[in-house]
């Protein structure tokens, strides 16, 4: 028998956030994906944006209180946006026992259904994972391509100061915004608008992780978002997440993208994370070749499913 599933509104800088990240690290450990997993990356996964309903939690607790399993609804930020899924994570000791299946169900339940609801990156390595949403009735939605690099090793790239690029500011919240919105225009305009805040309220935000290339007047040529993951394990190395890259579509590409990534890349490095990754859809074709070019090279295939309404 499965133990009781409890839903509630996700509250920060709880007790729980520790709870989930080493329930997240326990049930990913000896994976492919293995990772260090922090408070802070779950906060940053379950912190709901900008006006978006607070992130539904789903916990099944054992009589003593002990995590058994977990799985959370991310509301989208506007009407029509895609929900995302996270989890569901299960204890080893209790997989393949109905648990995920119980919290997936329940997970469902609590979407309102007027918009798609995804899951989050699930490793094609992870066979067993992309099973167990084919069964349950999800169809696969898109692919992507996770990159990883040796920060120390990585070949020379031109020089930042070719095309200007420097830290961002407040200031240019507003040319990031349309900056995102020119690329992403199917995210909606609140979801643009709200880019530099969006980014600068994650916990693993540092003011040297988010560089820009400017342009003229107060338009963007470019911006790269990197977040350090530091951690306390010394079993695992730091890493620092390629988070975002935007390059404008009017701009010539092959002169800024590779500056503009060495600097976002050279910020890991200063906070001691020699290891890169990234994750990017496979659909971003010239921005995975970007990402070749400064020495990132694929470590592994990453799949997303969609709900399609009939999930059992």
């Amino acid at each position: 028998m499965t133990p009781p599933i409890s839903s509630v509104v996700y509250l920060p800088g709880t007790a729980l956030d520790e709870k989930l990240a080493d329930l997240g690290y326990a049930a990913m450990r000896g994976w492919p994906d293995q990772r260090p997993v922090t408070s802070a990356l779950v906060r940053s996964r379950l912190r709901r944006n900008g006006n978006a309903q607070p992130t539904t939690m789903l916990l099944a607790r054992l009589p003593n209180g002990t995590l058994a399993g977990a799985a959370a609804l991310r509301h989208g930020t506007a009407p029509g946006l895609s929900a995302r899924l996270w989890g569901p994570i299960v204890a080893p000791e209790w997989q393949r026992r109905g648990l995920g299946t119980a919290l997936l169900q329940q997970a469902v339940r609590c979407h309102d259904g007027g918009a798609s609801l995804l899951t989050a990156e699930i490793p094609e390595a992870r066979k067993h994972g992309c099973e167990f949403f084919e069964r349950a009735g999800w169809q696969l939605h898109s692919t992507a391509t996770l990159l990883k690099a040796d920060l120390t090793a990585l070949p020379d790239v031109p020089h930042p100061g070719r095309v200007g690029v420097r830290q961002a500011e407040a200031s240019d919240a507003d040319a990031l915004s349309r900056l995102y919105q020119s690329i992403h225009p199917e995210h909606g305009q609140q979801v643009a608008e709200d880019t530099y805040l969006r980014w600068t309220a994650d916990e693993r935000f540092v003011s040297d992780g988010l560089l820009i290339a400017a342009g003229t007047g107060d338009q963007l040529r470019g911006a790269a978002l990197m977040y350090p993951l530091a951690h306390m394990d010394p079993a695992e190395p730091t890493e620092a997440l390629l988070a975002d890259v935007l390059i404008d579509p009017a701009t010539e590409r092959s002169d800024v993208a590779a500056p503009l990534i060495a600097a976002a890349l050279a910020a890991g490095l200063r906070h001691h994370a020699p290891v890169v990754r990234a994750i990017v859809p496979d659909s971003a074709t010239d921005l995975l070749s970007d990402l070749h070019a400064v020495g990132l090279a694929p470590a592994g295939q990453i799949r997303y499913f969609r709900a399609n309404g009939r999930v059992s």
